[in-house]
């Protein structure tokens, strides 16, 4: 199980335990300007009522590209992560095609603040 700390105002350390084998993958997935921020909405939309996600929100990645950041909630294994990996990015690429300018993921090892 792992244990996290944080400081409390006396200066005194909290601990917070988290669910064992409790993990969170996190990151963004990014598309090319042609993708529109309306496009993004409704895929979010879509998989916000998937309820293993945390967190969904549209942001610009660069100058003219948005992604989809998100917090989705896995089991700390590696083939729980890849199995969410392989099916949204088939999915993406499916849909925008070479649109899909790529990713940035990894799971969570330590969570200070959130969810």
């Amino acid at each position: 199980m792992r244990l996290l700390y944080k400081k409390a105002k006396a200066k005194k350390k909290e601990v917070i335990s988290m669910e064992k084998n409790k993990s969170i993958i996190m990151g963004i997935w990014k598309f090319q300007e042609r993708v529109g921020e309306k496009d993004l909405i409704d895929l979010a939309n879509e998989w916000a009522k998937d309820e293993k996600y945390l967190q969904l929100y549209i942001r610009k990645v660069s100058k003219d590209q948005l992604g989809i950041g998100f917090a989705y909630l896995g089991d700390g294994t590696k083939e729980v992560h890849d199995d969410y990996f392989n099916k949204t990015s088939d999915q993406l690429k499916r849909k925008f095609g070479n649109d899909l300018a790529g990713w940035d993921i990894a799971s969570t090892s330590t969570l200070i603040k959130g969810f």
